[in-house]
């Protein structure tokens, strides 16, 4: 490993080397607009025969209907001759030339209203410097642009364009680079070059109709797509403070669903769905990182370029079998040609829950956990001399008050996180360099993760006709946690065991040595238990070449290999505790995972045309091998803690497991797109892949796709609507495919190390354990889209909206099988599951002065829905059935309370100690009995409902931004596990919401409260899954908030700084839920209080450019 990371080093430093010795006004501003002898005459004038500036704009806004803005201090002084204002000419090309001798540009920002603005006097040429001119003009239209500002980066040197879109400028050196912004067009940095005379062109901004966009094996104007493809704003969420990219998708994309279910470091990495469970097996997206498929985990979020998210089947198609759950398209950032640029980004800063739960006190736990005694009729557990002890604590070893969970979690972690970009360039060859670490240390102690990134992505044009490029990237993790003394004992068991013990059990002794509960002591674990260790690594390389062949044929070509390692250690430490008991013995387990993946691709790339018919499109094969070595040992008794060697251990009771494993993908595809008028769109895709996943006369499936777009804002009866800018129409259908299955399955898989006893000993053999099944082949997905985009008011209004209906077939799945055939059940192709949704998303932007801002909106519902499955599970608390959404929440209606023991005896109930102040259940079928055949679906684990709200201000150099998140439809248990809904469950604790319970005196409630009456030994109230668990998890969250500033150029031109921003962000910061119980998180992965927490994590960061 330290050998293939040293060559790509070398690699790195000899491209870098190579690329440093090779480098070296509108229309609308001329409208005739005329003024007579008799308006000019009207105008006060001086002896002189002058009038003054502002009169005569005076007269232009009273003549023509037209509004200048300015400054009272460019007008100041400024007078017109009258003799020069001359008639019978266009007055605006007049204006221009007046103003122009002035010092004055003027710049029309809408159809009635101009700007003025003082021309920038450039400085004063010292030493050395050079004077440049130039000119500026849309990149469409081709017309010159009035009033852009131009500023030399790293200066407060500057200038602005006059009438005719031409500027002259003074640099200190014809090697730097220009930053060029006008309103309503892209910021663009125009490198010099050396040159004294420049051609810039800017081009409009648009949200959807003019950028491009990446798609499969390439990229498209956003106004030719036909499919459903959405692509993040990457500058959006640019500076939001992350540790993975999954993370920033979450709530931005209509569609896809992004749970985080946890906190804990290193771990955070996301559940992805793309428009709802696609399968019952493996539904998460593929991803593609610069064209290889790849890990979003290993990716640093600050390289990131671009995102774009292919939803339906025609947009995925290209992509064949391993996109039938979505695509995410990440591209990473490049060198672009200039003088070196080097970017600086860091923030630091700490992070804490967002909620605890409130456990009772010793004294008020006590006195509940007599209460529930009492409903079963067993005496109190504890005295009120006792009780008072609790309270005083006049007696803290003999009547303890610990707060299990409060103590062991720390209130607040430090976090930081530092990245480095270096890039740059010239013609020949571009190199974009960065280095990113980032620190998190964990609310329980001994939890820590560090994560190592490298990216570097090297560019060099051979010639003219060719191009070659490497893409290298290195990301090392290492994450640390705490082992609790148990077989697969991990981070879930700590925080259990904190939500079960009761404050009534003490944590050490006075002497200052370790006390024990029946399970043991998870502070003594911490600080004596051992340490589960991961470290994960991995080495992506990309070879790259693209030739142009001709003018209307290019060949890219590609090959990359991807090598990552898995290696954990879990130690697990013996100890003794105060009351001489051992915690023990002592063990050492260790994993290693190698993968190498190989991935080839070639690709004729073709484009033609003729009249108003376009044709273009590509032909590809690819090649995808995969493999796995897995490798793990066990050992124990080891002769002392702190030796880490297996061969330490004692063999009894050792264990040594491993397995190879690989896969191939063989795969050739083709896209063809037709475009007539710029108006009409066709594209249509086409597959063909062949995988060893299956049997070879099943290997092969065939996946197309067609989509349809239609541009209605160009049509012809649409020129005179002049507030709809965009209007498209868009139509598509496509097959997809799914091999996400393990390997082999279609094989007799033969299990070593089924050893038996015959002739007095025992025997090695071999045996097969899972039945096999060479009939099973893909599962196939069908999938309409039907979209509309719209854009309104000069396009700072945008719409788009999307209707879809997926379908998989041939879902694999195990089905029932006679208990006499000897071996679990095959997996065939047996189940069926559709999504039918809506997808809507809004955005609006806008500007008034030096106030900007944007807001979007985006919303989406999504229905799942088995529609086959010939292996329905109706579990204790979720049912797999057709007709009903995948593990949807099942079991009996809470309709009330029992308010007295007569009114349970005489009415049906599930259980024969159903009292005053337990649950009353619902008969559905009114037979007279609580039984299994009264369970009736309560909810949903997937919400159906998800949104998302970004709002962005900027008032000149202060930025505020703010994003909500939050979901709809969705319900989560709160769990029977410890710490949950219930008390005293496991010989558990109680938490403070218990005390809202129903009080029984002699068989009857004689006070309310939202929980059943308390019980110690009973559980049936918690026993059978009823609605009084299942909660209503719908929620809002203020997802980020941001504010920053960004320091004048001025302050910073002196020591080489172009730009220096500082800001505060928050993350997770408010929830509002509708009635879920407070201290519990909706996005948790259990309603339990025995999980690492969500995180709040407030940051100050910095970002420098020099």
């Amino acid at each position: 490993m330290k050998k293939l990371r040293w060559i790509m080093m070398g690699l790195i430093v000899l491209f870098v080397m190579r690329g440093a010795l090779a480098q070296g006004s509108s229309s609308s501003d001329d409208e005739k607009i005329m003024l007579t002898s008799s308006d000019i005459n009207g105008i006060e004038q001086d002896k002189k025969g002058k009038v003054l500036l502002s009169d005569f704009l005076l007269t232009l806004e009273n003549h023509f209907d037209v509004t200048f803005l300015y400054k009272d201090q460019v007008m100041m002084d400024k007078y017109v001759q009258k003799d020069f204002i001359r008639i019978d000419e266009k007055t605006g090309q007049e204006l221009s030339e007046i103003l122009k001798q002035l010092g004055i540009t003027f710049q029309r920002i809408d159809k009635q209203t101009y700007v003025l603005l003082a021309k920038t006097k450039p400085e004063q040429p010292e030493k050395n410097q050079e004077d440049i001119g130039g000119t500026v003009t849309d990149a469409q239209s081709g017309e010159t642009l009035p009033g852009v500002n131009i500023l030399v980066k790293g200066t407060s040197t500057g200038a602005s364009t006059d009438a005719n879109g031409e500027f002259e400028l003074t640099v200190p050196s014809l090697q730097d680079t220009l930053i060029v912004t006008y309103i309503g067009y892209q910021k663009q940095e125009v490198p010099i070059n050396g040159q004294d005379e420049l051609d810039i062109q800017l081009s409009p901004q648009a949200i959807m109709g003019e950028e491009m966009v990446i798609v499969g094996y390439g990229e498209a104007r956003a106004e030719n797509i036909t499919g459903s493809i959405e692509t993040l704003d990457v500058e959006q969420i640019d500076s939001r403070p992350a540790t993975n990219v999954s993370s920033l998708l979450q709530g931005q994309i209509p569609g896809v669903n992004v749970t985080q279910a946890t906190g804990l470091p290193g771990q955070e990495e996301a559940s992805i769905l793309i428009r709802g469970l696609g399968t019952m097996n493996d539904s998460q997206p593929m991803v593609v990182v610069d064209g290889i498929e790849s890990s979003i985990d290993n990716v640093n979020p600050n390289d990131i370029a671009s995102i774009s998210v292919l939803k339906d089947a025609a947009s995925a198609a290209i992509y064949g079998t391993r996109a039938a759950n979505g695509v995410i398209l990440i591209t990473t950032k490049r060198g672009r040609e200039g003088s070196p640029q080097i970017s600086y980004k860091t923030y630091g800063g700490w992070q804490q829950p967002t909620g605890t739960p409130d456990f009772l006190e010793s004294a008020d736990y006590a006195r509940l956990l007599n209460e529930a005694n009492e409903n079963e009729g067993i005496s109190p557990r504890y005295t009120e001399e006792e009780i008072r002890l609790f309270e005083t604590g006049e007696e803290p070893f003999n009547y303890p008050n610990v707060d299990w969970y409060n103590s062991l979690l720390k209130s607040s972690a430090f976090t930081q996180d530092h990245n480095l970009r270096v890039s740059g360039g010239n013609k020949a060859s571009t190199y974009s360099i960065s280095l990113g670490y980032n620190d998190q240390n964990g609310l329980l102690a001994n939890t820590k993760n560090e994560r190592y990134n490298m990216r570097a992505n090297l560019d060099s044009q051979v010639n003219d006709w060719l191009d070659v490029g490497l893409n290298l990237s290195f990301a090392e993790n290492h994450n640390t946690m705490p082992t609790a003394p148990y077989a697969g004992g991990g981070i879930g068991t700590f925080f259990a065991q904190m939500a079960r013990i009761p404050p009534t059990t003490l944590d050490k002794f006075e002497d200052g040595t370790w006390a024990r509960h029946i399970d043991g002591n998870p502070k003594a674990w911490l600080k004596e238990g051992g340490t589960d260790s991961r470290k994960t690594e991995e080495i992506l390389g990309t070879f790259f070449l693209e030739a142009d062949l001709s003018k209307s044929i290019s060949f890219e070509g590609s090959l990359a290999i991807d090598y990552s390692t898995f290696d954990r250690k879990r130690q697990i430490y013996d100890f003794e505790y105060g009351d001489g008991t051992y915690q023990g013995p002592n063990s050492l387990e260790e994993f290693l995972n190698r993968d190498r993946d190989y991935d080839s691709q070639a690709i004729i790339n073709f484009n033609t045309g003729f009249n108003s018919h376009s044709i273009s499109g590509l032909l590809g094969t690819s090649y995808r091998n995969e493999t796995t070595k897995y490798t793990s040992a066990y050992r124990r008794n080891l002769p002392s803690n702190r030796l880490s060697a297996l061969n330490a251990g004692s063999t009894e009771g050792m264990s040594n497991n491993g397995y190879d494993s690989e896969t191939k993908l063989s795969s050739f595809f083709g896209r063809v797109n037709y475009d007539f008028d710029s108006k009409y769109f066709i594209e249509s895709n086409l597959r063909i892949d062949g995988s060893s996943k299956f049997a070879p006369d099943n290997r092969w499936g065939i996946f197309p796709s067609v989509s349809a777009g239609w541009l209605i804002n160009k049509e012809n009866f649409m020129q005179d609507i002049e507030w709809i800018n965009f209007l498209r129409l868009r139509a598509s259908w496509g097959r997809l495919g799914n091999h996400r299955i393990s390997n082999y399955q279609y094989l007799p898989l033969i299990s070593l190390g089924q050893n038996y006893p015959f002739g007095g000993a025992i025997q090695s053999g071999a045996a097969q354990l899972i039945a096999d099944n060479p009939d099973i082949s893909w599962e196939v997905t069908t999938e309409t889209n039907l979209g509309v985009d719209m854009e309104f008011f000069q396009s700072q209004l945008a719409v788009s909206l999307n209707y879809y209906d997926r379908f998989t077939d041939d879902i694999l799945t195990n089905v029932p099988v006679s208990e006499v055939f000897g071996l679990p059940a095959p997996i065939v192709n047996a189940g069926a599951m559709s999504n039918k949704g809506i997808e809507i998303e809004l955005e609006h932007f806008s500007s008034v002065d030096d106030f900007q801002y944007d807001i979007s909106f985006n919303t989406s519902f999504n229905r799942n829905v088995v529609e086959n499955y010939d292996n329905p599970s109706v579990g204790d608390t979720f049912i797999r059935v057709e007709g009903e959404p995948w593990n949807s929440f099942y079991g009996y209606e809470w309709i009330g309370y029992f308010m007295s023991d007569e009114e349970a005896e005489n009415s049906p109930v599930h259980h024969p100690n159903v009292g005053a102040g337990d649950l009353k259940f619902k008969d559905q079928n009114g037979d007279g009995e609580i039984n299994a055949d009264d369970r009736v679906v309560l909810g949903n684990t997937i919400p159906e409902i998800t949104f998302g709200l970004n709002l962005g201000l900027n008032y000149k150099s202060v930025d505020f931004s703010a994003f909500f998140q939050g979901a709809d439809r969705v319900n989560k248990r709160l769990g029977q596990g410890w710490g949950g809904q219930w008390p005293f469950q496991n010989a558990g604790k109680a938490q403070s919401m218990h005390l809202d319970r129903m009080i029984v005196e002699d068989g009857q409630v004689v006070e309310e409260g939202y929980f059943p009456r308390t019980l110690v030994d009973n559980h049936h109230n918690e026993d059978p899954l009823s609605s009084f668990q299942v909660h209503d998890a719908a929620y809002v969250r203020l997802k980020n908030l941001q504010l920053g500033y960004t320091l004048p150029v001025s302050w910073t031109e002196g020591i080489n700084i172009s730009n220096v921003r500082f800001y505060f962000s928050g993350q997770n910061l408010l929830t509002f839920t509708r009635d879920f119980p407070g201290n519990f998180d909706p996005e948790a992965a259990d309603g339990r209080s025995a999980y690492y927490p969500q995180v709040e994590i407030y940051t100050f960061g910095m970002e420098i450019d020099f």
